[in-house]
């Protein structure tokens, strides 16, 4: 499991490269008020965002759009056109791509969307650097990504039978629990993390092989507590609200 601890192109207003929406507000990409949204034409359906030169990047994360609507669709990560990674998804899922440390010339995700009348439209892309969680997530812990932001109400009659369902969306809740922690790692890389938790949203990747194993998180509560047994070790935990982009 890993956690974002930066994200460096906060606010950095993006450039159009190809299938660029008439009167969208590029803008609103980096910004992670999800209540904003860039919408791109329909020339090509193959949407292509550059954040121009950045450096020290060892993930980019997306938040929040419908290229997978209809069918599968192919989303890379580029450096100046020269492909860094991809990943062909089924689902809308949230997505967290993470690689080697490395600068960019030109930092650039594509979207490439079937059919070709489809315009894409996406919420939020972060970039920076991440933290692999020593031991990973506790036994029994929710997997986020899986689930969805339906809560459904099914009213019945007078023989309880169903008459009709009401569906509505909800956040998800989650709770992170990573016990037995070095005291080292909780005072050092986990309060970096915890400083930027509370700055702005940060990601969640459960599985460093699945980019669709993501959602990002907010309204996080921290807790550190002692080791029951030794003064070498600490328990730490998190609660938080999540969207996984279904």
């Amino acid at each position: 499991m890993i956690v974002t601890t930066s994200n460096q192109i906060l606010n950095v207003v993006p450039t159009i490269s190809a299938d660029a929406g008439a009167g969208e507000v590029p803008a609103n990409i980096s910004s992670p008020d999800h209540s904003l949204t860039y919408t791109g034409g329909t020339a090509t359906s193959n949407l292509k965002i550059s954040f121009g030169a950045q450096n020290n990047i060892s993930y980019v994360a997306i938040s929040g759009h419908n290229a997978a609507l209809l069918n599968d669709a192919t989303i890379f990560i580029l450096d100046n056109n020269v492909e860094v990674k991809r990943v062909v998804i089924s689902r809308n899922h949230n997505l967290l791509f993470t690689f080697a440390l490395r600068d960019f010339t030109d930092l650039q995700i594509q979207f490439n969307v079937v059919p070709n009348n489809q315009a894409t439209t996406v919420s939020y892309i972060a970039a920076g650097t991440y933290l692999t969680i020593p031991r990973g997530e506790q036994a029994g812990y929710s997997r986020q990504w899986l689930k969805r932001h339906l809560v459904a109400q099914t009213s019945t009659n007078l023989l309880s039978a169903p008459t009709g369902i009401t569906q509505k969306r909800a956040a998800l809740k989650g709770n992170l629990s990573i016990p037995n922690q070095t005291i080292d790692f909780i005072e050092t890389n986990w309060q970096t993390f915890v400083d930027f938790s509370l700055d702005q949203p940060f990601f969640i990747k459960e599985d460093e092989a699945k980019e669709e194993s993501t959602y990002i998180c907010y309204n996080p509560t921290h807790e550190v507590t002692a080791h029951p047994l030794t003064r070498d070790r600490v328990n730490a935990s998190m609660q938080f609200n999540s969207y996984n982009g279904l």
